[in-house]
């Protein structure tokens, strides 16, 4: 396959305002117009499942200060398919690809930089997957932490392994934030019956600084279908996990100087009916998606999502829309991480979405019609995929 590398067709476009009228759906509803369904208690809140009723469309604008549009260049090497993973700097991209099982690492203009690591039980080598990672630009670092791991993958951008970083013991699900001038890791993990610690501050040698005890948080018996998750999209050091069986939990802070989780997120839900959910914390928002519409297993083709404004603790269910596109869906699930969102789009899919949107060229401003019939021309099936990242507003 030719090589052909595409730059990013829009350029971060900054939002300056984002006013009340920018969270209208069709029928005019705006978040102002949504009832309180939370109350806040101290430093907690607490959505009431029960007082969600409305549904709106929501731009995904509103919540970005800029995005681009990056088209994956087109080499065998390249492809990347179903990917998760991501981790985002100023001019890099890299993500997990399912298919081959591979991590790769692009810049921002769309070109294949290198493939990092692979699965194997050798010393540069990861079992099962990656599950967390993290570009370090400044040093030209990109850290790889699998989902059992003993250690923390360290390489350079040209895919050359450097001094790993050990762990006092095996890393079930981790997430990590990485302090290179202290040469210090601030760990979490999915807490099994053999994983001592939560959260933990250990140096680059192993050694524990402080920690927090997983005992509260145990999963038993352990299983790989739950989750712990670290948004990082505040100022704020939040942790919250993923139960496949449903469980009443809460999203925490974690307060680094008092080593102390304080939770400020929870749901109360309808007639104690607990759904299997998953967090996420925004500048403005917290956000919960329901993984199941009820609490038996029946699947829905788009994950609901419920968002509570911090201050006004209105909400309700809301429709993520690529409005920058066209108003058009995007892929069922996009990552709110470290202050990005960022989304894989297949060609095909976004090529169908645009077409829809350019049938009804009387909603579409002159501007954003030519912008969108040039984008739609210019993809194919044989494309790579398309990342979608945004900058988050803090």
């Amino acid at each position: 396959m030719r090589i052909r590398i595409i730059f990013s067709l829009f350029i971060i476009c900054l939002y300056t305002c984002f006013s009340c009228s920018e969270k209208k759906n069709k029928s005019g509803l705006t978040l102002d117009d949504c009832p309180v369904i939370a109350t806040k208690t101290g430093d907690l809140t607490t959505l009431d499942f029960s007082l969600v009723k409305d549904t709106f469309d929501f731009p995904l604008s509103a919540l970005l200060s800029g995005y681009e549009i990056i088209r994956l260049e087109n080499s065998d090497e390249a492809l990347i398919g179903d990917t998760y993973a991501y981790a985002v700097s100023e001019n890099y991209i890299g993500m997990m690809t399912v298919s081959p099982n591979h991590y790769k690492l692009f810049d921002k203009k769309g070109k294949y930089i290198s493939t990092l690591s692979s699965v194997g039980q050798g010393p540069d080598e990861y079992l099962i997957s990656i599950y967390d990672s993290y570009i370090d630009e400044k040093n030209r670092k990109v850290y790889l932490l699998s989902s059992m791991a003993n250690k923390l993958l360290v390489y350079d951008f040209d895919g050359n392994p450097l001094e790993h970083i050990r762990f006092p013991f095996t890393v079930h699900k981790g997430r990590f934030i990485v302090d290179e001038e202290k040469q210090e890791l601030l760990m979490m993990a999915l807490p099994f019956e053999d994983t001592p610690l939560a959260v933990w501050i250990q140096d680059f040698k192993g050694n524990i600084i402080q920690s927090i005890d997983s005992e509260p948080f145990v999963i038993d018996p352990g299983d790989y279908s739950n989750e712990v998750n670290d948004a990082l999209n505040t100022n704020q050091i939040d942790y919250s996990l993923f139960h496949w069986w449903p469980t009443q939990d809460s999203l925490y802070h974690y307060n680094r100087q008092k080593n102390q989780l304080t939770p400020v997120f929870t749901v109360k839900w309808k007639n104690e009916e607990i759904i299997r959910h998953d967090y996420t914390e925004l500048a403005d928002f917290y956000s919960t998606i329901l993984v199941y519409e009820s609490a038996t297993p029946t699947f829905t083709p788009r994950r609901p999502r419920v968002i509570v404004d911090k201050n006004t603790l209105r909400g309700c269910y809301v429709n993520l829309k690529y409005n920058m596109l066209g108003n058009i869906d995007g892929p069922s699930w996009c990552v709110f991480n470290r202050g990005y969102c960022i989304a894989s789009f297949y060609p095909h899919e976004l090529k169908e979405e645009l077409g829809k949107t350019l049938s009804r060229p009387e909603r579409l401003t002159q501007e954003m019609k030519d912008r969108l019939t040039k984008l739609n021309r210019s993809i194919t099936d044989d494309d790579n995929n398309i990342m979608f990242v945004g900058k988050l507003r803090r």
